[in-house]
């Protein structure tokens, strides 16, 4: 006997933890707009306080020491400042004027900030030096464009403890009785990954910050033994930011077309809205509301597939605290019901979550997840007898990207190479459960290697 599959680790666990990583840290970049990147270039340096500046004003190297602390403390408004005093006494100091460049670009003033950069440029500077403001000017150049694009390629190797998400007592409960899984029984296995995907932004011609995205992706995994899970995943997403007033509006319309071993298992079609309102500079509250409609097929593998087909509707609160320069942390709560073609498919339930993303620096970073579900479902399944049903979801997540070129701590390095990054991650998965058909767990683990090319 095989027990029915588990739809949360199949549907919403396909692609690996660095895979996620990999589509949201951009995101996270972006809007760390002032902070992060800035922040990451720093040197090690003692901070310094503003008496100890106004006690010696025309101390080049401590006022520039100062701004270095102001923009550890997130005030670039104030180090700008100082920095414009500096270029005053020392107009000809390039670490100095470099910084600034920086500092305005981080606080948006693209044109002052391109303008230093392209006199930066004509000095004869530092290698090292000539090379962070060759990547800002880049990235300012980039940013002045109407359309962006890019693509993110990644191939790695997994490891799953329980891939089939087989209950971990190895037994099925009917309203027969109890039986030994005869098959289906927890197994582990190892695969090769590999994942693809193509963003494009495009700035629309108005006064707000209004901007129009769409993306197309691919993940697949090709597992070593349990064949009948390899998986592709096909996705498109298409959306937009608008700009009103304090809050941002971000739609967003998703597809995804999941195959298992070859087979058509899922189609999902979905629509959220989501609400940003900036408090403070350090904090950001939003809210989503989320439909989506989960269509499954029938397979060889599972044969009553479609049974579990419905939509899924729910809304998300949640506020981002940025700490500090490099420190995000995410904390989130939700509602949620899934309308079942079938009622003893259906549920409501409530769900938090907790994301904390950590820029070390030399483009390092780490982020990490915890997550808890509760489900109470409408009707007991006929299979399993009277008792109807509840589920708590528990998930642990954590990953560490670091850039290849940091890795190896080369000072040169081939511009064909920029932006290859090595990532490691690992999860935990648990769902416990009143029927013991549902109660089972899995751990994974695995290393990816990606590359980025903006355009």
């Amino acid at each position: 006997m095989r027990a029915r599959p588990q739809r949360r680790e199949k549907t919403h666990s396909n692609r690996s933890a660095a895979t996620a990583a990999a589509f949201f840290l951009p995101l996270f970049l972006l809007c760390a707009t002032a902070r992060a990147e800035t922040a990451g270039d720093l040197p090690a340096t003692p901070d310094v306080t503003y008496d100890q500046v106004l006690a010696d004003p025309d101390n080049i190297e401590l006022g520039y020491l100062y701004a270095l602390t102001q923009i550890r403390k997130s005030d670039l408004l104030g180090a700008s400042a100082t920095l414009d005093r500096l270029i005053l006494l020392a107009p000809k100091e390039p670490n100095i004027r470099a910084l600034r460049a920086i500092v305005l670009y981080r606080l948006d003033n693209l044109r002052e900030a391109q303008k230093e950069f392209g006199d930066l440029m004509k000095l004869d500077l530092d290698p090292a030096l000539r090379r962070g403001i060759a990547r800002y000017a880049d990235e300012l150049e980039r940013r002045d464009q109407d359309t962006r694009m890019s693509l993110l390629t990644s191939i790695g190797y997994q490891y799953d403890t329980n891939r089939a998400g087989a209950p971990n007592s190895g037994q099925v409960r009917t309203f027969l009785g109890t039986f030994d899984l005869t098959d289906g029984k927890k197994e582990d296995d190892h695969s090769v990954t590999s994942m693809v995907r193509f963003n494009i932004e495009h700035d629309l011609a108005t006064q707000n910050r209004n901007t129009l995205f769409g993306s197309v992706g691919a993940y697949g995994a090709d597992q070593f033994q349990l064949d009948e899970f390899d998986t592709l995943d096909l996705t498109a997403q298409a959306g937009g930011r608008f700009e009103f007033g304090a809050v941002f509006l971000t739609p967003v319309i998703t597809y995804d077309h999941l195959f298992l071993d070859h087979d058509s298992y899922i189609d999902s079609i979905g629509a959220s809205l989501r609400a940003d309102m900036r408090i403070n500079d350090p904090v950001n509250l939003w809210v989503r509301g989320d439909m989506n409609w989960i269509d499954y097929d029938n397979t060889d593998l599972y044969p009553t597939g479609d049974l579990q087909s419905g939509g899924d509707i729910g809304v998300t609160v949640g506020a981002d605290f940025y700490i500090g320069t490099d420190h995000r942390l995410t904390i989130s709560a939700g509602h949620h019901g899934f309308n079942s073609d079938s009622d003893w498919e259906s549920y409501v339930g409530e769900r938090v979550n907790i994301n904390h993303t950590w820029l070390i620096g030399g483009g390092a970073f780490l982020m990490s997840d915890l997550f808890g579900e509760y489900d109470n479902y409408d009707e007991a399944d006929p299979i399993t007898g009277k008792s109807d049903r509840d589920d708590w979801i528990y998930r642990a997540r954590m990953t560490l990207g670091v850039p290849v070129q940091t890795l190896f701590g080369a000072e040169e390095w081939p511009e064909a190479l920029d932006g290859l990054t090595v990532s490691v991650y690992g999860e935990y998965y648990r769902a416990d459960s009143n029927i013991t058909n549902y109660e089972y767990d899995n751990a994974r683990g695995g290393l990816t290697i990606s590359k980025r090319w903006e355009f």
